[in-house]
């Protein structure tokens, strides 16, 4: 049971949710170790939509060093801007899992 949960952290939405917050808190704290920090988390979380949509969701973390790189040039519009792909692809793995956990109940 233990493993299970911590399945569901790493690859899980709540990870997304983790690394949203980590990138938010950096590019909102002008800090660019928090978001390689979030871009290192998001790395095992894209697996899972990669693997539902057969897309390369994997470079997802690209985006946020992307962000990353931004921020150290001053450019928090940018920065902001490509955290969308992240958000969306977060929301799909939500929408996932409850698809899943209610669809097993009926």
């Amino acid at each position: 049971m233990l493993n299970d949960i911590l399945i569901q952290l790493v690859f899980g939405f709540p990870a997304g949710l983790i690394s949203l917050s980590l990138s938010a808190l950096g590019i909102w704290k002008k800090s660019i170790i928090w978001l390689i920090l979030a871009g290192v988390l998001t790395i095992p979380f894209t697996f899972y939509p990669t693997a539902a949509s057969g897309l390369p969701l994997y470079l997802l973390a690209l985006l946020q060093f992307g962000a990353a790189y931004a921020v150290r040039k001053q450019r928090i519009g940018l920065a902001w801007g490509l955290l969308i792909p992240l958000v969306l692809v977060t929301l799909f793995v939500v929408y996932l899992t409850f698809y899943a956990l209610f669809a097993a109940r009926q």
